[in-house]
């Protein structure tokens, strides 16, 4: 059979993409979190206040929360981007090894 040979990868390359995996599925939980938070508090409970559906102090009380957990995911993010990069290095060096 020919094509691309997978046993050039050892078991730290395997644990280093398994690390970059989870750096990216880090980033996609910090990124759903923060689109929920923005949601809720800049979308939702708005509307729910104008159509008085939820009284107006209690909309107020609801959004400083969720802003502050907006705050919190983004931080997040930026961290899972910077782990992300820091862990992009396999890329090059696997399509170095695998290349010879």
């Amino acid at each position: 059979m020919t094509g691309p040979d997978p046993t050039f990868m050892t078991a730290s390359d395997w644990a280093a993409a398994a690390d970059l995996l989870a750096a990216l599925w880090f980033l996609l939980g910090s990124a759903l979190g923060f689109g929920a938070c923005m949601l809720l508090a800049h979308g939702m409970i708005p509307s729910l206040a104008i159509s008085r559906d939820i009284p107006a102090h209690v909309a107020r009380r609801i959004r400083i929360p969720l802003y502050a957990g907006a705050v919190l995911f983004l931080l997040l993010g930026f961290y899972a981007i910077s782990l992300f990069i820091e862990r992009l290095d396999l890329i090059s060096d696997l399509f170095y090894r695998g290349a010879q």
